[in-house]
Order: C-alpha cells, then structure tokens, then sequence
C-alpha cells in the first residue's frame, strides 16, 4: 500500500526535544506542547517529503500515563483526526515501560499486512533496530526522524539501518514546546472558619472558586480549549491541573484534608468552570 505511518516515542521527543529547544535536560512534567493540533500538522510537513509525499495513513503516538487518568496533552492528541494513542506504563523512577514493545509491535504488523510503504520513526533507541530491519524485510522503507542532532541522540546502528535520517531542529522544538511550572503558588485568599474552628462548604467554595479563577489566568486560550474539549467526553480532571487545584484549596485553608465527597466537589467545580468558560474567558 502506498501510504506511510509515522511513529513517535514521545518520551524520546520531549527529553531530546527540550534539550535542543533550551539547551539543557529539562524533566518530562516541566515541558508541554504549546498546541498537539498545529504540532501534529508540523509534523507530518516535515515527515511527507522522506516519504516522497505518500498520503498518509495515520500517527502513532507512544507515550506513558502519568498516573490513573490520561494528561490534557494526551487527551487532546488522542482526539486528533489521525492520530492513535498507545500508553505504557510509568515506573516508580519516572521511566517509560512498555512503550519500545508496542512501538515494534505495531511497526511489524503494518509492514507485514502491506498496511504502509515507509514509516517515519521519531526515536533514537537503538531497541528498535531489529524491528526496522523485520519491518525492511517486508519491503517497508524506514526512515528516522531525530529531535535535535542525530549524533548526539540517535543511536549509531539505528543509523545505520535506517533508509534515511532527517531532523527536527532546534527551532521547530522552539516553535512547539514551552516550559511549565509545576510548583504550585499557594493561594493567599484567607479561608475564613466558622467560630467553631471548622470550614464550611461555603467556604471551600469560595476559597476553591478563587484557586480555580487563578488557574485559568494562568493558562492561555489553547490550553483552554484542550480542557473544554477533554470535558466533552471525560468527567476527570488532568492530573496536572488535579493535583494543584486540591493542593492550593488545602493550603488556602490552612492544610485541609478533604473527604473523598469534599475532593470530587472541588473538582466538580473546576469542570463547571471549564465549561462555563467555553468562550475563552475567564472564570467569574
């Protein structure tokens, strides 16, 4: 079939991504896709024409779970037109498990059904370099697409088998990734407790609706409309606008422990909020 896949260890992506993008190792929570919808369409630009500009078939996207629930960013790739999201698993280290596995599992597969002609790969792990030669076997020509310089993060052997190896330079990560706090600020807005010692629901509202308007003026319009898409389908909130929402409603009001009730009423909130604010403004 003469169409082409593309195949992205997102792991692979982001550290080598970052390092050409700022320069320096930059841990995975810290770095984000400014936009996967305009990423995706850069992507398959650069990668057409090793292909001799095939159509193409579809992108794989391999990546880990950060915990329980997808991140915003692998909702919103995961409803891409195109694009397949496959997820491992995450190590008590932080590092990916599973993700070369399916990488060559899907690879072989696609080679063997004469699903695809050429893949474009974006990785550089040398793990890979049996399946690309299983997947040449079938005739499949497969070429790597490295982020940054291919000396310094591309396996030599997987160079070498490859059929051709291209780059993402340094300012096409630039264009694509930012740097993210992940250091919550705590929220100065006083919780104000009954005579009794106790917090009220009340006041969990409010201190809970000043940490959600604070969020959403920190965040810009893209991301906005990634939470209000990913709400469209799923009730959960993105662990990475999970964790600091409940930390800095427990702070505000002197290091709370919630219930389970309390904590799902605050993220409910939050999901109100999304939604209430599918326009692109701000929380009232």
């Amino acid at each position: 079939m003469d169409r082409y896949a593309i195949f992205v260890d997102a792991g692979y992506f982001f550290a080598a991504g970052a390092q050409a993008a700022f320069g320096n190792h930059t841990p995975r929570k810290q770095v984000a896709l400014k936009s996967p919808a305009a990423m995706l369409v850069d992507l398959c630009e650069k990668a057409s024409p090793v292909t001799n500009n095939l159509p193409l078939l579809r992108t794989y996207w391999y990546d880990a779970m950060p915990g329980p629930r997808l991140s915003l960013e692998q909702s919103a790739l995961a409803m891409l037109t195109g694009v397949k999201l496959r997820l491992g698993a995450l190590n008590n280290a932080g590092e990916q498990k599973g993700v070369d596995s399916l990488i060559v599992t899907d690879l072989i597969d696609l080679a063997r059904n004469r699903a695809i002609a050429d893949a474009v790969v974006v990785t550089g792990d040398e793990d890979l370099r049996i399946a690309v030669q299983v997947a040449q076997s079938f005739g499949v020509r497969v070429h790597i697409l490295a982020a940054g310089d291919p000396s310094k993060n591309v396996s030599p052997s997987l160079q070498m088998e490859a059929d051709s190896v291209t780059a993402l330079d340094a300012a096409w990560f630039f264009n694509h990734l930012e740097l993210t706090s992940t250091v919550p600020k705590v929220v100065t807005t006083p919780a104000h407790t009954s005579t009794a010692g106790t917090i009220t629901a009340d006041e969990i509202d409010t201190v809970a609706n000043a940490v959600i308007n604070e969020i959403f003026e920190s965040i810009m319009p893209e991301q906005l409309a990634q939470l209000v898409l990913h709400f469209s389908t799923q009730q959960t909130v993105p662990p990475e606008y999970d964790r600091p929402l409940v930390a800095k409603v427990s702070a505000a009001l002197a290091g709370k422990r919630f219930t389970g009730d309390e904590t799902r009423h605050i993220r409910g909130l939050f999901v109100l909020a999304v939604r209430a604010n599918s326009d692109g403004g701000k929380a009232k």
